[in-house]
């Protein structure tokens, strides 16, 4: 019984120290140890805008069409976009735009092969010393560009990431679908990570990094680009802030049945990026190895905890151990029933906030198990079709 109950208590510190201790932590350690940076209030670097687009026709004009509206000048960037074997018009969109702005190349591969692939070649085409990476269903306010680039000013950063903010569709069908207040949270995280030079992920739609401190995604290992390209960054010793004033929009998924699919397809692919960065678990960089387990790792293991931690519980209350552990019985109880009551109201379209985030909180981890199943069994591609927005 003593093994069970080091088990639980082992378990119980894992899920405080990730929901609670570690972003209690991680902000009083920014707020004392906050690094300042040199910037520069009008930047000129040379940059390359990259994307890569599979079959985004009714997202990529709109894309492009904004990031010629930015106030960063206009001969001192370029847009380069790959089509990964589109068979829409996006082909036929980007066509028209190359004929009409120099400073746009477009690349259409015959094969899709895969974003990584279609990043690594872009990269090979890019002339800037800054490396801006846009989503092409992502809409960058005018400053967006200009307020990354300041930052490059200072020769300790090799990579910039931009402010994401998910919007919900007013005409959206499904209400329970909580990603946009979890992903709050999840920026609240990212800025204090920045602002120690240890950001651990940039955001995949708005972020940038130093064209000398990229490196090429292996070809036969699928990863997160942007973990993968951001934790190279911190592996080369240098630092990758969190710029709150580079702000770009996307919208959410439309049902969370698609945000949960989006998920599960990372996670495997998360672990493989982590396998190639392996130095920065236990890095000389004490805060990067802090942040990397607490944000990320111990997060992706939290389905496998909570599932261990029930059953210990169980075990334990049923040999009568105390009132303490009766509690926390209950209180997992108390989460899976509102979470089966979440469910139900998100059926009637019923939008009543405790239900739907402890539904949410559910369903999240059922994703991490998913995508940790399909990470063990092998069971997953190197391409993916878009999530609907």
């Amino acid at each position: 019984m003593n093994f069970v109950i080091i088990i639980f208590f082992l378990c119980l510190i894992l899920i405080f120290h990730t929901y609670v201790f570690y972003p209690i932590s991680i902000q009083l350690i920014s707020l004392f140890f906050k690094r300042r940076y040199k910037k520069d209030e009008l930047p000129s670097h040379k940059i390359s805008i990259l994307i890569s687009a599979y079959n985004e026709d009714s997202t990529i004009e709109n894309t492009i069409n904004n990031l010629y509206k930015q106030n960063y000048p206009a001969n001192r960037f370029e847009i380069i976009v790959g089509s990964d074997g589109s068979m829409d018009r996006t082909n036929e969109i980007l066509s028209g735009f190359s004929k009409n702005n120099s400073n746009l190349i477009f690349i259409p591969f015959k094969k899709r092969r895969g974003k990584k692939f279609v990043i690594n070649d872009l990269v090979k085409r890019a002339n800037g010393e800054i490396l801006v990476f846009c989503d092409s269903n992502t809409v960058y306010k005018p400053n967006a560009i200009t307020e990354m680039m300041k930052y490059y000013a200072d020769g300790k950063i090799g990579g910039v990431s931009g402010r994401l903010e998910l919007i919900e569709k007013i005409n959206s069908t499904s209400k329970s679908n909580k990603e946009v207040t979890y992903w709050k949270y999840e920026s609240w995280i990212k800025y204090c990570e920045g602002s120690l030079g240890c950001l651990i992920g940039a955001n995949g739609g708005i972020y940038s990094i130093k064209k000398e401190y990229f490196i090429s995604m292996p070809d036969d290992i699928s990863v997160v680009d942007d973990l993968y390209l951001s934790l190279k960054v911190l592996e080369q010793g240098k630092d990758m802030v969190y710029c709150k004033d580079a702000i770009a929009r996307e919208n959410i998924a439309p049902s969370i049945k698609f945000e949960t699919e989006r998920k599960a397809r990372i996670i495997p692919r998360s672990f493989e990026t982590i396998k190639q960065v392996k130095k920065l678990l236990l890095s000389n960089r004490v805060l990067v190895s802090y942040n990397l387990w607490s944000h990320k790792i111990i997060r992706w293991f939290t389905p496998l905890i909570l599932m261990i931690l029930f059953a210990s519980n169980l075990v334990i209350s049923m040999f009568g151990k105390g009132i303490f552990y009766n509690t926390v019985l209950g209180l997992q109880l108390l989460i899976i029933f509102l979470s089966l009551i979440g469910y139900l109201t998100s059926k009637l379209s019923i939008n009543i906030k405790i239900f739907q985030l402890s539904y949410y909180f559910l369903i999240s981890n059922y994703a991490l198990m998913k995508g940790f199943y399909r990470y063990i069994t092998k069971k997953y591609k190197p391409t993916w079709d878009p999530t609907p927005r």
